[in-house]
């Protein structure tokens, strides 16, 4: 068994909060999280068209029972739309109003359909910064130029760079051009040449988004440094008796 970057626990991270058993990406599912005793939650931050930051998953509003893309669209208006179980699309400042001072965050930058969103790195600084906690937040993206952007804007943000299987190519050159910390690759990437070498250049690995047993095992064994899960409890089991799971 291969070990994590520096010998540490590997992460339990909870994917859209504890998403598995409540509504993705809102209070409850957060709330959940905590209790499980998650070390992190990742979210996904996109920005309305009056400029405030939101909490859901896709640009576009269909999976919300909308119309349209989030971009193009009012706070107000959002928050008649359904995110599951009659909640409310959240608010980044209510989530780490809420949250902030009792879990880190994993802040995944997203995009709308044709374009960057215009200043989401900015409020996304801003909203961390104003309550203390840029230290403990990790910032995260599919696109290097989002990323590069926060760090021009924040050079003591930390970030790692998403891999998926889109776009997998020279991961490890890609996140240290960036200065990033940390690898997120898509599950199926993660071998064990994968994290040598990611771990070699001084990035920790933490792999999404395993939820099956067989999987957390197998990349645990290959030394990722965390795991984004649908199901913290279930991890944090298995990282706190290994051999009983």
């Amino acid at each position: 068994m291969s070990g994590t970057l520096g010998g540490r626990r590997p992460l339990v991270i909870a994917h859209r909060g504890s998403s598995g058993v409540r509504p993705e990406n809102t209070m409850p599912a957060f709330a959940l999280a905590v209790e499980q005793g998650a070390d992190m939650i990742e979210t996904d931050l996109h920005r309305t068209r009056d400029g405030e930051v939101v909490i859901t998953h896709d640009e576009d509003l269909a999976g919300l029972g909308g119309r349209g893309e989030i971009a193009e669209t009012t706070l107000a208006a959002l928050r008649t739309l359904d995110a599951g179980a009659g909640e409310r699309i959240p608010m980044l400042d209510e989530v780490l109003d809420e949250f902030g001072a009792r879990i880190a965050f994993n802040l995944e930058l997203k995009r709308a359909t044709g374009a960057l969103y215009d200043g989401l790195e900015a409020a996304a600084i801003e909203a961390v910064t104003a309550r203390d906690l840029l230290a403990r937040t990790l910032f995260s993206s599919f696109y290097d130029p989002v990323l590069a952007r926060l760090r021009e804007l924040e050079p003591s943000a930390r970030v790692g760079l998403l891999i998926s299987r889109r776009y997998p190519h020279e991961a490890v050159a890609r996140a240290r051009a960036l200065g990033a910390e940390a690898l997120h690759p898509e599950a199926v990437l993660v071998d064990a040449a994968l994290v040598e070498s990611a771990h070699a250049a001084g990035l920790a690995v933490y792999a999404f988004t395993v939820d099956e047993p067989d999987e957390m095992r197998r990349l645990l064994g290959l030394g990722v440094d965390g795991l984004f899960t649908n199901f913290p409890d279930r991890m944090r089991e298995m990282v706190e008796h290994p051999r009983g799971s």
